[in-house]
C-alpha cells in the first residue's frame, strides 16, 4: 500500500514539475480577479476555468478563462477568444 501511495505522489509531483509548477486553483482565481474580471466559478484548476460574469445590464455571461505562456485569455459568446485586457473587460460588461 505504501508503495502505491508513493508512486501516485511521485507521479503527481513529476506532472506538476513538467507543467511548470502552475500553482493552485486559488492562485489562478486570484490572478483573474487581479486582472479585473469578477467570475462566479463553476470549475477551475491552476491554469483554466469556467464560470459566469454579470454584464452591466445584470445578465449572466458565460466565460472560460485560461493561461497561456503567462498571459490570461478569455473566451465568451460576446467576443470569441482574446487576451484579457481592459478593452476585453469593457466588451464583456457592455449590454
Amino acid at each position: 500500500m505504501f508503495g502505491l501511495a508513493f508512486i501516485l505522489f511521485a507521479g503527481s509531483y513529476l506532472y506538476w514539475v513538467g507543467e511548470g509548477r502552475p500553482g493552485t486553483p486559488e492562485d489562478f482565481r486570484g490572478r483573474v480577479a487581479d486582472a479585473g474580471l469578477d467570475v462566479e466559478w463553476t470549475n477551475n484548476g491552476p491554469r483554466a476555468g469556467d464560470g459566469f460574469i454579470t454584464d452591466d445590464c445584470g445578465r449572466p455571461v458565460a466565460v472560460t478563462v485560461d493561461e497561456r505562456d503567462g498571459e490570461l485569455w478569455v473566451r465568451s459568446d460576446k467576443g470569441g477568444r482574446e487576451p484579457l485586457t481592459a478593452g476585453t473587460l469593457d466588451r464583456l460588461r457592455d449590454c
